[in-house]
């Protein structure tokens, strides 16, 4: 697959292959776009090149992959799960959930997605009681989690 192209769903695969008799691949892939922060500061995602993963079945088109790094959001994300996601928005849409977010400075976590003191800023919270609440962030955008594989 090259850049700038999207994979196809396995509905999509299926679909074709009842159209025209082409076999769909037993695996649809996703591109990992990186590691993302659980604890661990990442700045942005990292390139992980042409590097693909499977995708869940019902993912939806536009669906990437990140990779967690560190445990501030065990017990729920251990270090090497794999999360997905296929959409970004504002992060009010996703107020008290579980999100992938990109600050303004460019770092990106997993995090719960709290109202900040003022307007504009988010508290960002993670699940381990070990790490304190990142407090009136600024957050770029947000996405909420379509599916997760533990590692």
């Amino acid at each position: 697959m090259t850049k700038g192209t999207r994979g196809i769903t396995a509905e999509e695969a299926m679909a074709i292959e009842s159209f025209t008799g082409w076999e769909a691949p037993s695996e649809i892939q996703v591109p990992l776009k990186g590691d993302i922060g659980a604890g661990a500061e990442v700045i942005a995602l990292e390139d992980d090149g042409d590097a693909m993963v499977p995708a869940p079945r019902d993912a939806r088109p536009g669906s990437v992959a990140v990779r967690v790094k560190g445990d501030s959001m065990h017990p729920a994300y251990e270090a090497g799960t794999l999360i997905y996601y296929s959409q970004t928005m504002a992060p009010e849409h996703l107020l008290n959930r579980r999100a992938v977010v990109q600050l303004g400075d460019g770092r990106i976590f997993v995090k719960v997605i709290r109202a900040g003191s003022s307007p504009n800023t988010w508290n960002l919270q993670s699940l381990n009681p070990l790490y304190p609440e990142m407090e009136d962030e600024v957050v770029a955008w947000a996405a909420p989690i379509d599916w997760i594989k533990p590692r």
